[in-house]
């Protein structure tokens, strides 16, 4: 299972939800993080976009990359008068790896989406000049 779907599991833990809970409360289909989990697959990095905007209180760098603090009020208790800490985190290679993933996996939908598109403008045009 890998280390995200492990903090993605923590999170619904912490909200005191089921897993398949979680799912539907950030819209995506039941089994997207079950079967990811139970299978030690990737998930689309959709979801974890959708899963920061529903549960913007968990710390997005602690999500990616297990590092820091679990949710985003330790850091501010931490660091009070900044947000950020003094130093900034450094980009570790398997957090670059990660975000590689990410890109790949988006450019991956956007190409499905781009040939989806295209057989419906195809199929838009093939129903007008029925008419």
């Amino acid at each position: 299972m890998s280390s995200v779907l492990k903090r993605i599991k923590e999170i619904a833990e912490e909200e005191g939800i089921s897993v398949t809970a979680l799912e539907a409360v950030i819209g995506a289909s039941k089994g997207v993080f079950s079967r990811a989990l139970a299978n030690s697959t990737d998930i689309q990095s959709k979801w974890l976009v959708k899963l920061t905007e529903n549960y913007p209180q968990y710390s997005t760098e602690w999500l990616l990359r297990g590092e820091g603090e679990m949710r985003k009020g330790a850091i501010l208790k931490e660091h009070p008068d900044n947000y950020l800490p003094e130093e900034t985190p450094k980009l570790t290679n398997e957090f670059i790896q990660t975000l590689k993933q990410v890109i790949t996996t988006q450019e991956t939908t956007i190409r499905s989406q781009e040939v989806t598109i295209e057989t419906l403008k195809q199929r838009i045009t093939a129903l007008e000049q029925k008419r």
